[in-house]
């Protein structure tokens, strides 16, 4: 699928109310494990995929610079609006740059893959609510290669998979990934840790029909 065809896609979920993954409160897998992911203070977050995921807003809270990246507009827009923080914007040669006034919280209204790495810098956490089990298959190890150029050294990445007994009857998207795929993608710099699986029942929605379950995975550096 070509950029465009992808930013079509997403833009129209967005625009006509299809965005049922937006939850309007802290993930669970953050409110658990947020101190795994943040073991200091004044940590650099990186939010692939952002959308306008109250997530960061906890981040930015709690004193840490945030930086999400997210293919349509609407959302960017819709995060700083509802949650009355002003910002500024910026034009890029391969995005749009919206920034809060202390420039501790910044979202780059691109397609990831056109994202600059040397330009973004370094990250001491990745908060992967969403992103990965979004990615299509095609470009999953591209992916991979983009968030591990993007790791500081003493990296936390913090992963919320989404796995399907009865995939076959599922394509997603939220889609299946496996943690053989996990260690498959990130396995050469990172170890893995599954930190909690948590298996869907009927009151979760009627995925729980496919055998879904949410598997909460930390990504460390591999020693």
């Amino acid at each position: 699928m070509s950029s465009d065809e992808r930013v079509k896609y997403w833009d129209s979920a967005w625009s006509e109310g299809r965005s049922h993954w937006h939850a309007n409160d802290i993930n669970f897998a953050l409110e658990g494990y947020g101190r795994l992911l943040l073991p200091g203070p004044h940590r650099r977050v990186l939010v692939p995929l952002c959308g306008k995921t109250v997530d960061m807003k906890w981040f930015y809270d709690n004193g840490h610079s945030v930086v999400g990246i997210e293919g349509v507009e609407m959302p960017v827009k819709d995060f700083y609006e509802e949650n009355g923080i002003p910002y500024t914007t910026e034009e890029l040669s391969w995005g749009k740059l919206y920034s809060s006034s202390d420039r501790r919280l910044q979202l780059y209204c691109c397609d990831l893959f056109e994202a600059k790495p040397e330009e973004l810098g370094k990250f001491d956490a990745v908060w992967d609510r969403g992103s990965l089990v979004a990615i299509y298959e095609e470009d999953r190890e591209k992916y991979s290669q983009f968030i591990k150029s993007v790791l500081a050294p003493d990296f936390r990445y913090l992963v919320n998979l989404v796995q399907y007994k009865a995939n076959e009857l599922f394509s997603g998207p939220p889609r299946n990934i496996p943690n053989e795929l996990v260690l498959q993608l990130f396995g050469d710099v990172c170890e893995m840790n599954v930190l909690e699986t948590v298996k869907w029942d009927k009151e979760d929605g009627p995925m729980y029909e496919y055998g879904r379950q949410e598997v909460v995975v930390l990504l460390t550096p591999k020693k």
